[in-house]
C-alpha cells in the first residue's frame, strides 16, 4: 500500500519504513545516515513515480539529496544466472 506522502514529508524515516510505506516508488531524502552506499535513514523530501523521476532528477540536480527506488523492478533489477563450462 502506498501511503499519503504529505503526512511523511519532513519526517525522519528508516529505509525499511520507506519501503513499507512507498513500494515501487522513488524516495528522496536529505540529511541521510548511510551504511556504505545504503540508506539507513533520512528526512523524507519527496516521493516520486517512475514516470516523473527523470524530470525530477533534472529539476533537482544540484540539491544535496539522495534518491533511490524502494523496490527493484525489471528496469533496475538484477539478472541472476550461472555460467557453465561447455564440454565437448
Amino acid at each position: 500500500m502506498t501511503a499519503n506522502k504529505d503526512q511523511y514529508i519532513g519526517e525522519r524515516l528508516t529505509w525499511d519504513e520507506a519501503v513499507d510505506l512507498f513500494p515501487d516508488m522513488w524516495v528522496v531524502f536529505r540529511d541521510c545516515e548511510m551504511s556504505g552506499i545504503d540508506i539507513e535513514n533520512g528526512i523524507l523530501v519527496d516521493v516520486v513515480t517512475d514516470k516523473d523521476i527523470k524530470m525530477y532528477r533534472k529539476q533537482h540536480f544540484n540539491e544535496n539529496i539522495v534518491i533511490d527506488r524502494t523496490t527493484e523492478n525489471c528496469i533496475v533489477g538484477y539478472i541472476h544466472g550461472e555460467i557453465k563450462e561447455k564440454t565437448f
